[in-house]
């Protein structure tokens, strides 16, 4: 997470980033993790959760956190009900994946 006062600096593109070196150095599958849906609360009235996240998704709806990490190569799994206490996502988070594109399965050492 960035504080407020760091964002739309680069901050969190430059954390994404530092992971996907590890993973990739670490040779490991990939990466879960929740995001919050930061503007849901503009909408949420009138639009169901899953139809936002929906959107995001397509692309013809901006969310300030979620987006991002779409564009960075995450795709959404699921919705997480009663995820943050965060009032501007509803208490919404989506579940992400990243799956390292550079992972080679390794073949179990035999032991004689």
């Amino acid at each position: 997470m960035v504080v407020p006062e760091y964002r739309s600096l680069g901050v969190g593109g430059k954390l994404i980033e530092a992971r996907y070196d590890l993973i990739r150095r670490l040779n490991l599958r990939g990466l879960v993790a929740g995001s919050l849906i930061v503007d849901y609360h503009k909408v949420a009235a009138t639009v169901p959760v899953e139809q936002y996240v929906r959107d995001v998704v397509a692309g013809t709806r901006f969310d300030s956190n979620l987006s991002k990490q779409l564009r960075k190569g995450f795709k959404v799994h699921g919705l997480i009900p009663n995820y943050s206490i965060d009032e501007n996502s509803c208490g919404y988070g989506v579940e992400i994946v990243w799956l390292n594109p550079d992972y080679r399965r390794v073949q179990p050492r035999r032991v004689a």
